[in-house]
């Protein structure tokens, strides 16, 4: 099946471990569970539109080592289309080491490897052929600016999860037409915690709609002609929050590609997000169609309360 969204961006293997609490410097705990399996933020917004039934593809790289191949086998066992995923000789992959406590917190430890990926020669004829959206995370800044512009020449549709403002970034902005970044991002752009000031802010490059996640506290959206509006985030029991931002990503794509309304799109982005959460790992409890749409069925029947920090 031909895709309909391709992903330029980060692909990674996450080695995950939950511990009670984390130990003071030169101690040691012992990790209650140890999980292994892909991350990244656009590979793993990729496989929750997979599992929402969206045919999508990756163009990305990595290494010719042991974790390389298990990135590829997992996107694969995804159903993601790897075609465009090349194995870079002499390289390393991305890799990430992350630690949860109890309450659901962590902290990442990662290496961006040294495997680049390329864009496909094939890129015109494919978003000409059946794609509406090209995902991107931006870490790879020249690959993915040339890949935003061939897609803008296309009208094909961009968004941009920018979680951390990179050097350069700027450049790519312009060619963006959803941008959805972290309130990490926000706060290093305008130099403040001022979610709406840094919305107006990044509309002025050209976006149609910028949203800012703030994990607990929800969201945050602006548009042209769209009022500002916050999305509480929905209450579940957490687990590990890993990766609900790029399964964020994945529902608002989902959402873009059913042409709904904002409100609606986010709202669905945000309980996937919530979902997401109730396992360890990235991709572990990452929810189907029929699951986000039980879940805000159900919560239209009887309300609950959501998040509010």
């Amino acid at each position: 099946m031909k895709p309909l969204v391709i992903g330029l961006g980060q692909c990674s293997l996450d080695i995950l471990g939950q511990v009670d609490k984390y130990p003071a410097l030169d101690e040691k705990a012992e990790l209650n569970s140890l999980l292994v399996q892909g991350g990244g933020p656009v590979a793993t917004a990729l496989v929750t539109l997979s599992r929402l039934g969206v045919p999508v593809a990756i163009v990305g790289a990595v290494g010719d080592d042991d974790f390389g191949r298990h990135i590829h086998e997992g996107l694969v066992l995804e159903n993601v289309d790897c075609t465009y995923l090349i194995q870079s000789p002499q390289s390393s992959s991305q890799v990430a080491f992350v630690t949860v406590d109890a309450q659901g917190h962590r902290n990442i430890f990662w290496h961006r490897g040294t495997a680049l990926p390329v864009i496909p020669e094939r890129l015109p004829s494919l978003l000409a052929d059946s794609v509406r959206v090209l995902h991107l995370d931006g870490l790879h800044l020249a690959p993915s600016i040339a890949a935003a512009e061939q897609a803008r020449r296309q009208s094909v549709t961009t968004v941009l999860d920018a979680g951390t403002l990179r050097p350069g970034i700027e450049e790519l902005l312009p060619f963006i037409d959803h941008l959805v970044v972290s309130e990490r991002f926000a706060r290093q752009f305008i130099g403040r915690d001022d979610p709406e000031a840094a919305i107006q802010g990044l509309l002025d490059y050209g976006s149609v709609v910028v949203t800012v996640t703030m994990g607990p506290s929800g969201s945050l959206s602006m548009g042209k002609g769209v009022q500002p509006f916050h999305q509480p985030a929905f209450v579940v029991e957490t687990i590990d929050t890993t990766g609900c931002g790029d399964v964020f990503h994945g529902g608002y794509i989902y959402g873009l590609l059913q042409d709904w309304p904002l409100e609606r799109t986010v709202r669905f982005a945000a309980a996937s997000a919530a979902l997401k959460a109730r396992a360890l790992g990235g991709r572990t409890a990452i929810p189907t169609l029929q699951e986000v749409e039980i879940f805000l069925s159900c919560l239209d029947e009887h309300p609950t309360p959501e998040a509010t920090g």
